[in-house]
């Protein structure tokens, strides 16, 4: 499978279940801004308090391959393993598709992510180890600490000025790869100084 990055925002996303794992889904989302439709004949308490908190819609029925046709992405976490398998089956090949007890029916997979501001780290073993997948993040969310946000939040601001100066491509690569030094990520006056001199050139 290839490592992707998709936009989300506004897209149509079905997540069918109204347990724990169609919860965690959700939460996995929440920041993608999806427009996000439960479908199950019952819902977990911590789905309800999340549909209240983003305005995800709850639909108590049990899913047909009608209700999925227009989804941009279907999460498929009922604990009906025939049922997932039944609807994986009906569903376009075109759409997304994530079938969370069966991985190899699907063609989506959530890998486990560590983010740090404008910074994603997705770790996945393919479900040869989701243990190991675990301890990969964990040791990623410690080896990139919180003060990456600040320093891609910097490295941002600098590349939009940068690619607005009037120098040549390998003058601007060559800026772009000094802020790269690590004097920048851990001394914020360092990256006002740097900001300011850069806003200097503009003017």
């Amino acid at each position: 499978m290839q490592s992707l990055m998709i936009e989300l925002t506004g897209k149509k996303v079905i997540i069918v279940g109204g347990g724990r794992i169609a919860a965690r889904k959700a939460k996995t989302l929440a920041k993608e801004k999806a427009s996000i439709t439960f479908i199950a004949l019952h819902f977990r308490e911590e789905v309800k308090v999340l549909s209240e908190q983003h305005g995800y819609e709850l639909i108590v029925k049990e899913a047909t391959p009608n209700d999925l046709v227009d989804a941009f992405l279907v999460i498929l976490a009922t604990n009906d393993r025939e049922a997932n398998q039944a609807l994986a089956e009906s569903l376009s090949s075109n759409q997304l598709v994530c079938v969370v007890d069966r991985a190899e029916e699907g063609n989506v997979q959530f890998p486990a992510t560590v983010r740090r501001g404008h910074l994603q780290l997705a770790i996945s073993t393919g479900g040869a180890s989701p243990k190991l997948t675990r301890k990969l993040k964990k040791e990623l969310e410690s080896q990139f600490d919180e003060s990456w946000t600040s320093y891609l939040d910097f490295l941002a601001k600098c590349r939009e000025i940068i690619k607005n100066l009037p120098l040549s491509e390998q003058e601007k690569n060559d800026r772009l790869c000094l802020l790269l030094d690590e004097r920048y990520r851990f001394n914020e006056e360092e990256q006002k100084m740097e900001i300011n001199s850069l806003e200097k050139i503009i003017i």
